[in-house]
């Protein structure tokens, strides 16, 4: 049940900081344009991405019965709004590539429309087919940011400062959230293993199969893109730390990169039969390492990566009037992932109730001190991405509310078409039917 409980884990953070974090947002006047649309995205995008999780360790409950294919159906659909979102997110932060508002309804055009054809696909009943552009996300995210960090993290040191090291960590931070958990399979794509090129990503948990090999592929191409990004990023900190210029990105990616070498060994043993130790019914040590990292990826860091931007560089407003609220919601998500994650491993290695109550404590005073010290500094100085910086990299217009409150509305009217189409999938066991005819 660990993998089920980390998704609800996972839904209560993500959930939390986006309903909190867009009260900050929406009173924030001094955003400029790209800021207040990426701002209001990450929001949304976590308030659904929760909802999915939710949907995931419903999905993946024994005993669910029936209901599975709502649940399946949930977390199928929801996943469009986070593909959606992350694109258009990249498309406009930390460096607008859309520079104009004809230039902003046509691209964001195109990326609804996708969107549409999606649902279509959906509402005839047939999901999963290549016309979801499945691993697309990946290569426009991981190319606009990708070439937006070696831009400004290659940048002449004459040229450099604050602000263009920021962009550039900015860009990172996000291909991390993003492209994290794809990182780790770094090994398996260079080493030819077969978990990586011949794994089926539609196999249903029942019977049968929902997708094509076709669909298999592009998925897999996304995934190959966005390591030989996170490899690409992995070359240019080793670089840079050389010239004397470190980042903190080089641990980040070296610790993702590590987690898949380590992961990588113990799939390479356990072909041979070297590592299947089962430490109860329902875990191997492989398991538990995909737990631990991969699981964890998905469900805390992203949430965390995200309240780390949306504080650092200033999205939200923090003053005197909502410093406590504010200081509240990173105290909540603080506590709760620090006490999930030894909850996981209490879960995954047998601790005496007393010694995990007093870590807990421990773990807990240690994630408060840390939080305060954090937030005072992150709150009290947000960083800036412009100062310094040349004024044509940052195009200046006007987005009136609103387009902000409508995009609120339809993210909203979105979530409730998708329970809708889920449980029509579910009464007219839509995907019983797609299985019984594969």
């Amino acid at each position: 049940m660990a993998v089920e409980n980390l998704l609800f884990i996972g839904a209560i953070l993500s959930v939390s900081l986006g309903s909190l974090a867009i009260r900050f947002v929406r009173r924030n006047e001094k955003l400029a344009w790209n800021e207040k649309l990426a701002a209001h995205l990450i929001c949304l995008m976590f308030i659904v991405k929760g909802l999915q999780n939710a949907a995931g360790g419903y999905a993946s409950a024994e005993g669910i019965g029936s209901s599975w294919q709502f649940w399946e159906a949930l977390l199928h659909f929801l996943d469009y709004f986070f593909d959606t979102s992350i694109m258009m997110i990249a498309l406009v932060y930390p460096v607008p590539i859309l520079r104009t508002p004809r230039q902003l309804k046509i691209g964001y055009g195109i990326i609804v429309g996708l969107m549409v054809v999606r649902l279509m696909m959906v509402m005839v009943g047939k999901p999963s087919t290549v016309f979801e552009l499945f691993g697309m996300m990946y290569v426009v995210c991981a190319l606009i940011w990708g070439s937006v960090y070696l831009k400004f993290r290659m940048l002449p040191e004459a040229q450099q400062s604050t602000s263009t090291r920021n962009i550039a960590f900015v860009a990172a931070m996000f291909l991390t959230l993003l492209l994290g958990h794809i990182w780790m399979f770094t090994p398996d794509m260079v080493f030819l293993s077969e978990t990586f090129y011949y794994i089926d990503l539609g196999t249903s948990r029942t019977v049968g199969d929902l997708t094509s090999p076709l669909y298999d592929y592009m998925w897999q191409l996304g995934h190959v893109f966005g390591i030989a990004v996170g490899v690409m990023i992995l070359f240019v900190e080793i670089k840079q730390a050389m010239n004397g210029q470190p980042s903190p990105m080089l641990y980040i990616i070296f610790i993702y990169m590590l987690s898949g070498m380590l992961r990588y060994l113990m799939i390479s043993f356990n072909s041979v039969g070297e590592v299947g130790l089962a430490w109860n019914d329902d875990f191997t040590l492989l398991g538990i390492w995909n737990l631990l990292t991969a699981g964890i990826h998905f469900t805390m860091a992203r949430p965390l990566i995200a309240m780390y931007i949306l504080l650092r560089y200033g999205l939200v407003d923090i003053n005197e009037d909502n410093r406590d609220v504010a200081r509240l919601m990173t105290v909540m998500l603080i506590v709760v992932a620090t006490s999930a994650l030894l909850e996981l491993i209490q879960t995954v290695i047998p601790i005496n109730q007393m010694l995990s109550a007093a870590l807990m404590g421990i773990l807990i005073a240690f994630g408060v001190g840390w939080e305060e010290r954090s937030f005072d500094r992150m709150a009290s100085a947000p960083t800036s991405l412009r100062e310094g910086v040349d004024g044509n990299w940052f195009p200046t217009f006007e987005i009136p509310q609103r387009y902000t409150d409508r995009l609120i509305m339809v993210s909203v009217a979105y979530i409730v078409l998708t329970f809708f189409i889920g449980f029509i999938y579910w009464q007219m066991n839509i995907y019983e039917k797609i299985l019984g005819g594969a």
